[in-house]
């Protein structure tokens, strides 16, 4: 997970967002459920009734059921709904060409880029308090992040690399209600929207990110806390076994490492995290960042780098841990806990993120 360490000042900020929901496919299906408009980059425009339309690459540029289009090419639906692959996203989309590949990026207003995104990032059906904060935090973490994926020309992608956003077809009336009721509404420091990073489950306490990403200064706001509310959250233990040859083969991706004999955790974090793991192998033995461990093998599999113990046996090796997700921020687990104990999204989110201030945004 990259993260852009500049801060936006308070001021007017764009009211769209650039989402990349497909990148690098050869083709796809787009449609409507009312008249579309597609326009290409030589102004040529195409106009489609109600339905489906297929998008392939070709070396000249983008073909459009027959027609040949020069790239980016633009849909615009009549009433502002646009269907991908039978999923449905409010605004409109941009189509760019790299060699033979196309990006689909749907382009849409902040506030309804977040109903898509909070249904896929916390439980629709969680406390209205818990929905409103992940609201504002995801909002926030928005802004401070535009042109994350720049050099691929949107500003966002659609999974947990950024936030997990699921279009139109994900809304739910809650998690509408969790936007509406914040809306505009971001995180500052200083006055400058802060970079409001979350997880899953911290286990416990949350973490500071110079043991995450190596960051030099960190600021106040996202020191390690202890939680103590997502004590009953899924994955507040977890355990794994994986194959000594499925972690070898990751890990040798980087490292030049031989059969692994032994996993030994090395030193603690304050929140209970394992700062480093040594990898004691045939060949000799290398030390990684624990967390960037868990990345290169599979964080999907690897939950946390809260490690209690890990085991190595008959070329199997045993993993006992705590939480999900990277530990730094907002423990979205545990504002489910406060908000069942009656907290408000604004208490929640100034205990997770001290000394910040809630405010409201100017869209231009």
């Amino acid at each position: 997970m990259l993260l852009c360490k500049s801060l936006y000042a308070l001021d007017y900020v764009n009211k769209n967002v650039n989402i990349g929901i497909l990148v690098d496919v050869s083709s796809t299906v787009v449609g409507g459920s009312q008249n579309f408009t597609i326009l290409d980059s030589t102004g040529k425009k195409l106009k489609f009734s109600k339905g489906t339309i297929t998008l392939s690459c070709t070396q000249e540029g983008i073909k459009v059921n027959s027609y040949s289009l020069h790239a980016p090419i633009t849909i615009f639906p009549s009433n502002n709904i646009i269907f991908v692959n039978s999923q449905a996203y409010n605004g409109y989309l941009c189509i760019k060409k790299l060699k033979n590949k196309m990006t689909v990026i749907n382009v849409l207003a902040i506030e309804e880029y977040l109903k898509g995104v909070l249904p896929r990032e916390v439980g629709a059906s969680w406390p209205i308090e818990a929905l409103k904060s992940q609201a504002v935090i995801s909002r926030t973490y928005t802004i401070a992040n535009f042109n994350k994926h720049k050099d691929q020309g949107f500003d966002l992608c659609s999974t947990t690399h950024c936030q997990v956003y699921g279009g139109l077809s994900h809304h739910t009336h809650l998690t509408n209600q969790a936007v509406n009721e914040t809306n505009r509404e971001v995180l500052t420091y200083k006055d400058k929207v802060i970079q409001a990073v979350f997880h899953a489950t911290c286990g416990g306490h949350t973490d500071s990110p110079e043991y995450v990403w190596n960051w030099q200064d960190i600021p106040h706001y996202l020191k390690g806390r202890k939680c103590g509310y997502c004590n009953n959250a899924p994955y507040i233990t977890w355990e794994q076994v994986l194959d000594e040859h499925f972690i070898n083969e990751k890990l040798s991706q980087n490292n030049k490492i031989g059969k692994i004999k032994k996993i030994n955790i090395k030193g603690k974090t304050s929140a209970k995290a394992a700062k480093e793991v040594e990898i004691v192998h045939s060949k000799g033995s290398i030390n990684l960042n624990a967390y960037q461990f868990r990345i290169l093998v599979d964080p999907w599999k690897i939950k946390s780098h809260t490690f209690e113990s890990i085991k190595v046996k008959n070329d199997k090796i045993y993993f006992k841990g705590k939480g999900w997700g990277h530990k730094v921020g907002l423990c979205q687990e545990g504002t489910k806990g406060m908000a069942q104990k009656g907290k408000t999204y604004k208490k929640i989110l100034l205990y997770f993120y001290p000394k910040t201030k809630i405010e409201t945004i100017k869209f231009i």
